[in-house]
């Protein structure tokens, strides 16, 4: 009976609004934790300066219009060209081992909470799926959709810097 009082609770504010945003930054410290746990973070950094010098110097020589000065930047740079793809794509392949859980997570959290509003915004405003149109209190209705989009972004620009992976 406790748990099903406690459950209730978590969908009524400001109840829902924490309980969304813990969901939020715990997917966030996860997801975090397995690509620094999984990816080499300074070779990362050290073939991103590389490509970033290599983006530079292609487009002086495109701007000069000199196709050869251009052709012969893209065949120094080929091997940091392909290291980059490289690590991309094993950055993406990481983050499919937890986007399947975080889906059905995800799903499971919007079944839970339904169209009850979980937060309120002092804006109104209406951008397809995130949106605060309905009056409340003081402000707007928020979705859990909507809330947890928010929590979700700001949260990852944090954790993101806590864990060292920002590029």
């Amino acid at each position: 009976m406790w748990f099903s009082l406690t459950l209730d609770a978590l969908r009524v504010m400001p109840y829902s609004t924490l309980f969304v945003a813990a969901v939020a930054l715990a997917l966030n410290v996860v997801a975090n934790a397995v690509t620094r746990a999984t990816m080499d973070i300074d070779m990362y950094r050290r073939v991103q300066k590389e490509y970033s010098e290599y983006q530079k110097q292609l487009r002086a020589a495109l701007r000069t219009g000199d196709p050869d000065k251009a052709d012969k930047v893209r065949k120094r740079y080929k091997p940091v060209e392909e290291q980059m793809l490289k690590l991309q794509m094993d950055r993406m392949k990481i983050s499919f081992y937890y986007l399947i859980p975080f889906i059905v997570l995800y799903y499971l959290l919007a079944w839970f909470m339904g169209q009850v509003p979980v937060a309120v915004s002092p804006y109104h405003f209406n951008l397809l799926i995130v949106s605060a149109t309905t009056p409340l209190g003081p402000g707007y209705a928020m979705n859990m959709v909507t809330w947890y989009i928010f929590t979700s972004v700001a949260f990852s620009v944090i954790v993101t810097r806590l864990f060292g992976l920002q590029v």
